[in-house]
């Protein structure tokens, strides 16, 4: 029991889902206790974390990753930051989320989809998109031309984009985003 939710754990960041700890040989009353030893501490409505975990600047992608289920990705302008490509200061976390995902919540700016493998980065306690697909998505979307330019520039300079692999994926992608991504990259 204990075995099954520690990997969990370790893997998201100190957080778990109670339907996790529940899944992992955990009674309610099990779970309750160990909220009101202290053990760990309820940070969203069926979300716990382990009391002493260590804290960092990262910790809310964990979060909202763990949350949202397995096939939760951060994407779009939250991903861009992360990979240090443009400077949009996004005002939500943007996740990307197969299918439809359970809870909501009004920091979040969901987007739906499936990925790919190719499309996914793995930072240990998160998944997030690529610079690739960042920048696809961001292109599909409603950023500014000049933002998109920015976020471009930045990955080339930074070595994280590749002028050819981008180019061929957002030819796949549809007019629009190959259009704009061209424009990108003159």
């Amino acid at each position: 029991m204990v075995e099954r939710l520690d990997c969990l754990v370790t893997e998201q960041d100190g957080f778990f889902t109670r339907a996790q700890a529940l899944d992992a040989g955990y009674r309610s009353v099990d779970i309750a206790t160990r909220v009101s030893e202290g053990s760990w501490t309820v940070v969203e409505a069926d979300l716990l974390r382990v009391a002493d975990w260590p804290r960092h600047a990262f910790e809310e992608f964990s979060k909202w990753c763990a949350w949202l289920g397995a096939s939760a990705v951060i994407s779009h302008q939250s991903a861009s930051e992360l990979h240090g490509m443009g400077s949009l200061h996004p005002q939500f976390v943007h996740v990307r989320v197969a299918g439809t995902a359970g809870p909501h919540d009004q920091r979040l700016a969901l987007h739906r989809g499936r990925l790919v493998g190719d499309d996914i980065e793995f930072t240990g306690t998160f998944r997030m998109t690529t610079p690739t697909r960042t920048v696809l998505d961001l292109a599909a979307g409603g950023i500014s031309q000049f933002t998109l330019d920015e976020v471009v520039a930045d990955g080339l300079m930074l070595g994280r984009l590749d002028p050819t692999v981008l180019r061929t994926r957002a030819d796949e992608a549809g007019d629009r985003v190959r259009d704009r991504v061209e424009a990108s990259l003159r």
